[in-house]
């Protein structure tokens, strides 16, 4: 433990769960065997249905608002006593025993740091379980992602976090209150991107169809328009505008404006030029890849093109492909 870190810190773990503890054993089951233990294990249900019976160890609050992750995070976040507050996803498991000592151990390394978040890895073998469909979904995310803030395995100080009001519920709602987050925490000092991992076990709980790619192809581009009408090129600055491949379709929507000028070479711009901004997904071992994507990825462009222009113009992300 770093000299300048607290001796026995009282760390928060907030775990949204939706009526659902399939995969809280597992969780509760890794953060009580690190060597640093929490404080507390809050688990923050705001289902219809909340569950009876919390697992031990664990405190259960009932949210009456059903709407986002974002909602039970700050629910949990009041409700909170430690100092600290790690906010976790109940399919994700830290990836050893020592992860949550090293995020705490680095975020009182350097003087001014506010939060530490890990690495995400979604493990291909879970990834290989998908349908073709959710396999074009999530074939981006495969391996290890420096997505900088993103509720799976984030170390934040409670006085910083709270100071800002946590997540801001008010713009976002499904998508992009992460990267709006780690954008407000950094005015306050840094966001620093751990060496430590989480494995993110995410699974679909029923067949992903081309129209749930298509909504959550909006659902990310409507959270980028509201981000960058807030926060303009400052975007830059968020671990996860590194991932080049993950944005080059908004260099492309230009083309869109030029086609009542240009239409054939407008055309084939966009059709060249939106399957090359997901190249992960060409490497999908089916037939339908070869016969599906060449289209499909251009339903995506202006799927994205769209969401984008209605965050931009309203600055708001609301849009949930599930409604």
């Amino acid at each position: 433990m770093s000299s300048n870190a607290p001796v026995n810190p009282k760390i928060s773990v907030i775990i949204p769960i939706y009526g659902k503890a399939g995969d809280l054993p597992r969780l509760i089951a890794a953060l009580q065997a690190q060597t640093l233990r929490p404080h507390e294990i809050i688990l923050v249900d705001s289902s219809a249905k909340p569950i009876d019976n919390p697992p031990p160890g664990t405190r259960l609050v009932k949210n009456p608002v059903d709407v986002a992750l974002s909602w039970d995070y700050n629910l949990g976040a009041k409700e909170a006593t430690g100092d600290y507050i790690l906010n976790m996803q109940q399919d994700c498991v830290p990836e050893d025993k020592t992860a949550l000592e090293r995020m705490f151990r680095q975020l009182h390394e350097v003087p001014g740091r506010v939060s530490v978040v890990a690495l995400v890895t979604l493990p291909e073998e879970n990834f290989l379980r998908y349908n073709f469909w959710g396999q074009v979904l999530m074939a981006r995310w495969v391996g290890r992602i420096r997505q900088g803030i993103s509720g799976k395995f984030d170390l934040h100080r409670a006085t910083a976090y709270r100071s800002i009001g946590c997540y801001d519920t008010d713009r976002f709602h499904f998508a992009g209150e992460d990267m709006d987050l780690c954008l407000r925490l950094s005015e306050l000092g840094e966001v620093f991107v751990s060496d430590a991992e989480v494995f993110h076990y995410h699974s679909q709980n029923r067949p992903v169809t081309s129209r749930d790619v298509l909504g959550k192809y909006f659902q990310l581009a409507e959270s980028f328009g509201a981000l960058f009408r807030k926060w303009n090129f400052a975007l830059r600055r968020n671990p996860y505008a590194g991932h080049w491949t993950h944005h080059l379709a908004k260099f492309l929507y230009p083309l869109v404006l030029a086609i009542p000028f240009y239409p054939g070479p407008a055309a084939l711009a966009i059709f060249i030029g939106s399957n090359l901004t997901n190249p992960a997904a060409w490497r999908i071992k089916s037939w339908r890849t070869w016969v599906y994507l060449p289209f499909f990825n251009v339903a995506l462009f202006f799927a994205g093109f769209a969401g984008t222009a209605r965050g931009l113009l309203t600055g708001k992300q609301r849009y949930s492909q599930n409604k």
